[in-house]
C-alpha cells in the first residue's frame, strides 16, 4: 500500500489504515522521539509523543496537500509533540532537526543517521494507539479532541507550523549564552555605578573648594581688621581707620583722601577699610565640571547560525513524462540564518529557493521536483555552508 492509499484509508476511518501506518512508521517515530526527549525526561514520554502523533494524524492528515509526504508529515507532528513536552523551560538547543527522512518515489525512506540510534518499541504501544483511535466513549473522544487542539495550527501545505521556544528573540540569546549575558550585565552595572560615583565625587569636591575659598576670605578680613587698630600705626597694606564720631577737622588731608568723604556725627559708617592697590585679592578657584556619565555598552546583535540538511540524497523515479518529487529539511543551528538554494540542472527545481530561519532550531521543508524524459543525476547546493543534496532520478519501466 502506497502512502497515498494509506492516507485515503485513514481519512475514510478504516481501522486497517491506522494500523498499517503504525506498522510502517512507528519504529522510526519512536526512535526520533527518544532522540528528542533524552534523559532526564520520563521513560514513557517518547511513547506518549508517538501515541499523540497518530491521534493527530487521524484527525488532520486529510489536510496534507501531497499524501506521498506522509512520513515527513508524521515526523513534523512528532517533533512538535516532543517540544511541547519539553515545555517553556527547554533551552533553544533542545530544538533538534527532524532527522534523515524523505519521501522518495512515492515511498518514505530513511537515510543513515548516526545521531539517532535505533530504539525498541514498547510492547504495548501498538495496542494503545489502536485502542485510543477507536475509543468512542465520551472520555476517549474528549481525549482525541484535546490532543488534536493542542497540536496547534497547520500551514497551507498541511504541515504543522513549527513550535519554537517561547519569549522574545533577545531572551533566546540570553538563555543560549548565559555567561556572556551575565558578563554584559556586570559590565553595564559597573559602568553605571562608576558614573554615579564620579558625579558624587565631583560634586563633593566642588562644595569643599567653595567652602575653603569663603573661609579664607573671612579669615583674611578678620586678621586685617585686627592688625590695624584705631589710632595705631598703619600696616603696609592698609590705612588706619579713624574712630566713629571723630571730627573731620582732626584728620590730615592724607587721612581724608584715604577714608573718603566725612560722615555726620552720630551716623554709622561702613566698617570696611579701603584696601591698597598692593593688597592681593584672593580669587576663588574655578569649580571643576562634573565628568559625564559614560553611555552603556550597546547590545549585542544575534550570532548568525549554520544550516543542517537531512537527508543529503534523494532517489526519485517516475513514469516517462511524469514529474517526480521528494523533500528534505533545512534546520537552523545556533541562531538565525538566511539561505539560498541552487540546482545544477534546469530540470530540477526547488521550492522555496530562498528564505530565512528566524532562530536556532527553526526548520523548513524543501520540495524537489524533477521533470525529465531521461534519467539524470543533479546536485542542489545550499548556502551558507556549501551543503550538497544529491538527486538521483530514474525512469520506471
Amino acid at each position: 500500500m502506497q502512502d497515498r492509499e494509506l492516507v485515503a484509508a485513514i481519512v475514510a476511518g478504516e481501522g486497517g489504515g491506522l494500523a498499517e501506518a503504525y506498522d510502517r512508521y512507528a519504529a522510526a517515530l519512536y526512535t526520533y522521539c527518544r532522540f528528542m526527549l533524552p534523559d532526564p525526561c520520563p521513560p514513557g514520554a517518547a511513547a506518549d509523543a508517538v501515541a499523540d502523533t497518530f491521534i493527530v494524524a487521524a484527525a488532520k492528515v486529510q489536510g496534507l496537500r501531497d499524501p506521498d509526504q506522509l512520513r515527513a508529515w508524521l515526523h513534523a507532528v512528532a517533533r512538535n509533540e516532543c517540544l511541547r513536552q519539553l515545555g517553556p523551560a527547554a533551552p533553544a538547543s533542545a530544538v533538534r532537526p527532524v532527522g534523515a527522512v524523505a519521501v522518495v518515489g512515492g515511498a518514505a525512506r530513511t537515510a543513515p543517521d548516526d545521531a539517532m540510534p535505533e530504539a525498541s518499541l514498547p510492547a504495548d504501544l501498538r495496542e494503545r494507539v489502536l485502542t485510543e483511535g477507536a475509543d468512542n466513549t465520551p472520555t476517549g473522544r474528549a481525549h482525541r479532541v484535546s490532543v488534536t487542539h493542542r497540536a496547534g495550527p497547520f500551514g497551507p501545505t498541511g504541515f504543522p507550523k513549527p513550535v519554537g521556544p517561547p519569549g522574545p528573540r533577545w531572551w533566546h540569546e540570553v538563555r543560549r549564552h548565559p555567561l556572556v549575558a551575565a558578563a554584559v550585565a556586570a559590565v553595564t552595572a559597573a559602568v553605571i555605578v562608576g558614573g554615579i560615583a564620579a558625579l558624587l565625587l565631583a560634586d563633593g569636591s566642588h562644595r569643599a573648594r567653595a567652602s575653603t575659598v569663603a573661609l579664607g576670605r573671612a579669615t583674611f578680613e578678620t586678621s586685617a581688621a585686627a592688625s590695624s587698630p584705631a589710632g595705631g600705626p598703619a600696616s603696609p597694606s592698609r590705612k588706619p581707620t579713624p574712630a566713629a564720631g571723630a571730627s573731620s577737622a582732626s584728620m590730615s588731608p592724607a587721612d581724608r583722601l584715604a577714608t573718603g568723604p566725612s560722615t555726620s556725627p552720630g551716623m554709622p559708617r561702613s566698617p570696611s577699610p579701603a584696601r591698597s592697590s598692593s593688597s592681593p585679592s584672593p580669587s576663588p578657584s574655578p569649580s571643576p565640571s562634573p565628568s559625564p556619565s559614560p553611555s552603556p555598552s550597546p547590545s549585542r546583535s544575534p550570532t548568525p547560525g549554520t544550516l543542517r540538511v537531512a537527508p543529503n540524497k534523494l532517489v526519485l523515479s517516475a513514469v516517462s513524462g511524469k514529474p517526480a518529487s521528494g523533500t528534505f529539511i533545512l534546520t537552523a543551528v545556533g541562531g538565525p540564518v538566511k539561505f539560498v538554494l541552487h540546482s545544477s540542472s534546469a530540470k530540477v527545481t526547488v521550492s522555496p529557493a530562498s528564505g530565512s530561519l528566524g532562530f536556532g532550531g527553526s526548520w523548513v521543508t524543501v520540495t524537489v521536483t524533477v521533470r525529465s524524459l531521461v534519467a539524470l543525476n543533479a546536485q542542489i547546493t545550499v548556502d551558507p555552508g556549501n551543503l550538497v543534496v544529491t538527486v538521483v532520478f530514474s525512469i520506471k519501466a
